[in-house]
């Protein structure tokens, strides 16, 4: 999965703290992950029941490697925050399986899920389009009420 097209004001620029530093992505192909910013306006993963704030794509700006490195946030770097975004190849190693039509909501430890239903503290971030390789991201920052 990677990102395709954001329209002006569906994405901005914020640091990694520290404490991601080597956190791998916990979606997608390994490359996403749900954030939140902390007390100092910095990311950290999004927890269960709290707001999403956006997702970044961990690989960005970064060569492929052979050990799998480039899914790990490095702290203290800059990534871009999608909260209105499209990404294209959502099929390829997706995890969750993905099919269209799926909404995808955020759970504890920035992991996703696809499921047409809710639970209480979820935070809906997206939808798979009807062809079944492209991923609407358009996170709401808030729980769901289940």
């Amino acid at each position: 999965m990677r990102p395709d097209q954001a329209p002006e004001g569906g994405k901005f620029r914020a640091t990694a703290a520290a404490a991601l530093d080597g956190t791998a992505g916990a979606w997608g192909d390994a490359d996403m992950l749900c954030v939140q910013f902390d007390a100092s306006g910095e990311l950290v993963v999004s927890a269960a029941g709290d707001n999403c704030d956006g997702v970044i794509w961990t690989k960005e700006g970064r060569k492929p490697l052979s050990d799998g490195s480039e899914n790990e946030v490095i702290g203290g770097k800059k990534y871009t925050v999608f909260t209105f975004a499209e990404f294209v190849e959502a099929e390829i190693g997706s995890s969750p399986a993905l099919s269209a039509g799926d909404a995808l909501y955020a759970t504890a430890s920035g992991d996703v899920k696809a499921s047409g239903t809710a639970a209480a503290g979820d935070i809906y971030i997206g939808t798979v389009l009807n062809d079944g390789s492209r991923l609407l991201v358009n996170v709401n920052g808030r729980p769901a009420h289940a």
